[in-house]
């Protein structure tokens, strides 16, 4: 199993919000740079779209939600499928490995909210693939924090 390096990764908790509330509306924002593989993590009320810059960065929203009485952290990715068909499949295949190294990161940064919050590390992951081509719109489930632990 392959180690995350977190020397180039930042995480930034925006007040109101603390390492151990909210869960309901707490909201993950990732960003992912393409150029020098940094990343990003603010954690909050709200996405933190100012830090965004599409061209040269890869985004991932995530946010917890009640469900039926239970929690989900449920998300979207934005594919870029502007590449010739035969490199698409690739491409995909390799987002699919960065959303679960992106999946890793978020619960790793957030693991003081689940000794304060336990139940949640067995609650489901759903990350929605958003597209212009539908082939590759797609929901992931992506396991459970407790899962994602254990890789780390």
């Amino acid at each position: 199993m392959e180690k995350l390096e977190y020397d180039q990764f930042s995480v930034t908790i925006l007040p109101p919000a603390t390492a151990y509330r909210p869960v309901d509306g707490r909201k993950y924002t990732l960003i992912m740079s393409t150029s020098d593989s940094s990343c990003h993590l603010a954690i909050g009320f709200k996405y933190e779209t100012t830090l965004f810059n599409t061209k040269s960065e890869k985004v991932l929203t995530a946010e917890w939600k009640p469900r039926l009485g239970e929690y989900i952290l449920t998300g979207k990715v934005y594919f870029e499928s502007n590449q010739k068909d035969e490199a698409l499949q690739a491409a995909f295949d390799q987002m699919q490995t960065e959303l679960s190294k992106a999946i890793q990161m978020i619960v790793k940064a957030d693991e003081i909210l689940y000794s304060h919050v336990p139940w949640l590390l067995d609650a489901p992951i759903y990350i929605e693939v958003d597209s212009y081509d539908h082939k590759y719109k797609t929901i992931k489930y992506l396991g459970t924090p407790r899962q994602h632990l254990i890789k780390v």
